[in-house]
Order: structure tokens, then sequence, then C-alpha cells
């Protein structure tokens, strides 16, 4: 590669924004793709419709379930790196049950189970299956309805408080807290809320990535980009 390598960053988790700082302070050319649906934001960077086809390396920051950007966007013939988060660890007083796939995560719900989710609104069809109330979080308020008979949208704005998750979970009657396993402090006030509350929680893996290191700061960036 060259001694300026074409660095194609994936955009769509908080994280973007620290990755492409990080990126033009060390001998690169960098562009971004954002997500689709992703919350778009000044970076400093040209920004791209699809991936360029000189691209040498992909800096991939987009959310942890995000699967699909990442299909269509990390040619195979190119390096990768992901800036990602560490997930969550059970503690000694939470009761969680870790599951792989959406489908087996909502077999694993109580039956008739009152259910707080926070597993996006492509759950919706799968949640669906449950034989008891859904709750779905949803981050944006919008007027779209659900489409499907047991489950109802509720909407919040972060950043969440563990007293805000326990009085929402209290006025709601839940009975497990069904959530994606994302990392990071900004989201696990639902799950203090259920340690709080004593209620079991469902969590779904995140899915696999491509091969590559995982980055988490300016100088794992800058080590990175000088082995391509």
């Amino acid at each position: 590669m060259t001694a300026r390598p074409n660095i194609l960053l994936l955009a769509g988790a908080r994280e973007a924004t620290d990755a492409a700082a990080w990126l033009q302070a060390v001998p690169c050319t960098p562009r971004v793709l954002w997500a689709e649906g992703a919350r778009v934001v000044p970076l400093g960077m040209p920004r791209c419709a699809t991936v360029p086809p000189d691209t040498d390396a992909v800096l991939d920051a987009t959310h942890a379930f995000d699967t699909r950007t990442r299909q269509i966007s990390w040619p195979d013939r190119c390096a990768y790196a992901r800036i990602g988060r560490d997930t969550w660890v059970a503690g000694r007083d939470d009761d969680w049950t870790h599951c792989d796939t959406l489908e087996a995560a909502i077999a694993a719900l109580p039956r008739k189970a009152r259910v707080f989710a926070a597993t996006g609104r492509d759950s919706l069809p799968l949640l669906a299956r449950h034989d008891g109330p859904v709750f779905l979080r949803q981050l944006t308020h919008h007027m779209e309805p659900t489409g499907v008979d047991n489950c109802s949208f509720v909407f919040g704005t972060a950043p969440f408080t563990e007293s805000g998750e326990v009085k929402l979970m209290q006025d709601l009657d839940v009975d497990v807290v069904l959530a994606r396993n994302i990392g990071g402090a900004g989201a696990f006030p639902k799950l203090a809320a259920a340690r709080t509350l004593g209620l079991p929680v469902v969590l779904l893996n995140p899915p696999p990535t491509p091969a590559g290191p995982r980055l988490s700061n300016a100088d794992d960036v800058a080590k990175w980009v000088a082995t391509l």
C-alpha cells in the first residue's frame, strides 16, 4: 500500500466522531460512508455514497448490530479494524440469559411476560411471536404504528438514568428486559434498573465481525494505520 493509505470510515455509532478525529491525525486519506438511517454529523472528511474502488482499509465505527452496512461496505480485499465497546458482563446480582439469535432470545422470554425491549424496530415481526405485551423503546419520537397487536412503542431520549428506568419499568409493570448487548455506559441504565428491581434480562449477543483488530483510542488507530 501507499504511504498514505485510503481508509474508509464506516460511521453510524457514537464512536464515529472520535474515530474520524483519530484518522485525521495520522498519515492517511480518510473518507466516510454513513450507515443508512444514521444521524449524520460533519466529520471533516469527504463523504461517500459507495465504497471507493481504491479503498485500502476499512475502519468500522457502526452500531454493533449493523450487519447490513458491514456486508455491503467491506471489500474482502481490504484490511479491516473495528472501533468497538466491550460487551456488558453480568454482575453477582444479575439474572441474565445470553442468546445468539433474536429468535432464541424471544423464545427464552417467560410465557405471558410483560417485556421491555430495546432491540430496534426491525425486531417487531419476531416480537409478535411473544404471547405477552411488549414495550419497544424508540429513541426518536414518531407517529408510526407498530403494526403488531402485542407491541407498543415507548419513546425516550438519552441520556438515561437508572432511577428513570426504574420508574418506567414500574409504571409499565415490566416482568423481563430484552436487549442487545451493545456495551457502553450510555445504554446500561436499563440493565442497572433490572438489577435494582430483581428482573431477569435476556441479552442478544452481538453478531460476529470480519477478522481484524479492535481499536479503542488514537494510539491504537495510529499503530494500525502504520501497518497498512
